[in-house]
């Protein structure tokens, strides 16, 4: 299979899969649209309980469950503290292993 092919199937693949699941949503979307109707200030223990309530997906719940604890003032504040916590993972993830030299 030469690469124009390979592209031409991972493109049909990719549409098939977006037909079936719909696009892909930001991480400030589907946030927003997991803590629908929250009133601030809301510890991380209470953000999980409202996601729960609002039957958000697998993956909010998890990145909500991994928020430090503590209250958050807002949607905004929750994004940004999961945006950071994101960005530093990648950060660790790029970093090379440490090798002992002798």
């Amino acid at each position: 299979m030469n690469d124009d092919m390979t592209r031409e199937r991972l493109a049909q693949g990719v549409s098939e899969l977006e037909a079936r699941v719909g696009q892909p949503q930001p991480l400030a979307r589907a946030v927003h649209d997991a803590l629908l109707g929250a009133v601030f200030p809301l510890s991380s223990q209470e953000l999980s309980w409202v996601a729960r309530e609002n039957e958000a997906p697998p993956m909010v719940l998890s990145l909500l469950g991994g928020l430090p604890r503590g209250d958050f003032a807002s949607v905004d504040s929750v994004t940004v503290a999961l945006e950071g916590a994101l960005s530093s993972e990648d950060a660790v993830a790029a970093q090379p292993p440490n090798v002992p030299t002798r």
